[in-house]
């Protein structure tokens, strides 16, 4: 997503137009769901993927009409048989894009697309929100708590605000007059990692691969070594029973407990609790899982505040070795991440 938009960004500053196309809505099986980015520029070029093969060539040639005509379109990609539209594809499904005219004259364009491009480098939680219902005339924003930037026709995107977009995830809106569209365009994506033993030196580098950031800290500095996690954010030497205030742990978070003991995962998933991040999971047996159980219901949590976790952690893909155990906790990482986005598939059904 970051390099579509930063791309967009030059390509418009250097007074080049686009079309960004988007997939608004979706039904059926599709090759990829509402949110799925891919810009069309005027060398003919393109960056990003709205699902690939023929259905994307088609996307690919209405956003070159729209680029040669000036104007925005939505386009409906049909991929079942028996239809004017059909494109003779298997999965079944339909796809409509939204073929977004851009040009570099717009006021407030550049603007937005560089404050697009500073929330998804920076992870700031931030929704982006289009009102179509001129599908010629669009408004676009960049929605943050407390705060709404745009460009186009603005009037009603005013009144989009975070707790809107939140409840709306991804897709289309209706009030009967005017149509909406909004999205995630990024969360903040930081693993807080307890325990930097082999596990975790090979999860933080697949974690980073797939766009988290991660923090590792652990209470011994041989495993608090910098030189151990070249790819990490941070990596902090600290007392598992009392973790320092300013390690920034948030509700936005994610955490992985995996340190080297029973009593190591009991004092942070006790602190974890308290602060209630996105996701928590917690490595170890069911013995140790047990517990540790028993010492945080002794604590006054709840069996399902308890059980909310994610303990094991991990997908059940019958990993052994620190690097399938890495795999597996990465696999859960995204499903969550794409639940939490608006994006997960009807196969995952792991709470």
């Amino acid at each position: 997503m970051e390099t579509l938009f930063d791309r967009l960004y030059h390509e418009l500053q250097a007074g080049q137009p686009a079309v960004l196309l988007t997939v608004v809505a979706s039904q059926g099986s599709t090759p990829r769901g509402i949110g799925s980015h891919q810009a069309v520029f005027a060398d003919g070029t393109t960056a990003g993927t709205v699902g690939g093969g023929y259905q994307e060539y088609l996307a690919i040639q209405a956003g070159k009409q729209c680029l040669a005509q000036q104007q925005s379109a939505f386009r409906r990609l049909i991929l079942h048989p028996n239809d004017e539209e059909d494109i003779n594809a298997a999965c079944g499904g339909e796809l409509t894009v939204f073929c977004q005219y851009l040009d570099p004259a717009e006021p407030g364009l550049l603007n937005l697309l560089s404050a697009i491009l500073q929330d998804l480098r920076q992870q700031t939680a931030s929704w982006l929100a289009l009102d179509v219902s001129d599908e010629r005339q669009w408004g676009m924003a960049l929605v943050r708590e407390g705060a709404v930037q745009g460009c186009g026709q603005m009037g009603s995107l005013q009144a989009v605000d975070a707790a809107w977009c939140r409840q709306n995830v991804a897709g289309m809106a209706s009030d009967g007059q005017r149509r909406w569209y909004s999205e995630p365009l990024a969360y903040p994506g930081r693993v807080f990692i307890f325990g930097g033993g082999h596990v975790s030196q090979a999860l933080v580098p697949v974690l980073v691969s797939i766009g988290f950031s991660c923090t590792v800290v652990d209470d011994r500095a041989e495993f608090a070594d910098p030189a151990l996690f070249p790819q990490a954010e941070a990596v902090y030497e600290a007392d598992y029973e009392a973790l320092p205030a300013d390690l920034g742990v948030t509700p936005d978070d994610y955490v992985c407990i995996m340190t080297r003991g029973h009593v190591g995962d009991y004092d942070v998933q006790r602190q974890m609790l308290a602060i209630k991040p996105y996701y928590l999971g917690v490595i170890g047996s069911r013995r140790k899982l047990a517990f540790v159980k028993e010492k945080l219901l002794a604590d006054g949590f709840t069996a399902a505040e308890i059980d909310a976790c994610h303990a094991p952690i991990g997908l059940a893909i019958s990993a052994v070795t620190p690097a399938e155990i890495a795999i597996s906790i990465a696999a859960e990482l995204i499903a969550i991440r794409a639940k939490r986005e608006g994006r997960e598939k009807s196969r995952y059904h792991k709470p």
